[in-house]
């Protein structure tokens, strides 16, 4: 029996996101490039109906080759898990593909340049036309620029904005739970902006 029409779409996107990651990996359009360790693609389910754009690899983002897993990463699998979704639910990627950083190997983490995030936006892009996300919610400064440029996140953080026929979200990075209780808090409450949106089937941004 063949694929329904359904499947057969399901089953066209993740080879198309497939492929996609595998030429993110082999990337070399910027001088990030050269100091990886290795390429970071989005993860996550070719029909995410939310896809999660932070701002670029970190230290062990750049060892394993996965966005969101170290520090911040578990402080983000504890807000999914505030609105009962995990990781495997949800598509989860970065405006920049590769890692910045400042001194000597390992160095530190640094924010990335304005250069650096063009040379990736086509990768963004791409990603966004694979997964067609119902709902996209950028995290930190960086990402939020790549959506809503002029905006400051102070003041858009949690208002949800109609975009291109999509519903873009923009939240505080998980990062920023370091800073105490009420950073925590803010995100918190944050997602569950996301969460009510998710509950009705189409999200109506105010």
């Amino acid at each position: 029996m063949g694929m329904t029409t359904a499947a057969s779409e399901t089953a066209g996107r993740e080879r198309a996101l497939r492929r996609l990651q595998a030429r993110i990996r082999r990337c070399e359009q910027c001088v990030l490039a050269a100091g990886r360790t290795q390429a970071v693609p989005g993860v996550g389910p070719a029909l995410a109906r939310v896809m999660f754009v932070g701002e670029a690899p970190g230290r062990w983002e750049d060892e394993r080759g996965e966005p969101f897993v170290g520090t911040a990463g578990r402080f983000f699998d504890t807000l999914l898990a505030s609105i009962g979704l995990g990781r495997g639910e949800v598509y989860i990627t970065n405006a920049v593909k590769c890692r910045p950083f400042v001194g000597p190997p390992p160095g530190r983490n640094r924010a990335p340049r304005p250069a650096e995030i063009a040379a990736c936006r086509g990768w963004l892009e791409e990603e966004l036309a694979v997964v067609a996300p119902e709902i996209v919610v950028p995290m930190g400064r960086v990402a939020v620029e790549c959506f809503l440029p002029g905006r400051k996140i102070s003041k858009v953080h949690g208002a949800p904005h109609r975009q291109d026929g999509r519903v873009i979200l923009p939240l505080y990075h998980p990062a920023l739970g370091r800073y105490g209780p009420a950073a925590r808090e803010t995100l918190l409450r944050d997602f569950q902006v996301l969460g009510s949106m998710l509950r009705t089937k189409r999200p109506a941004p105010r």
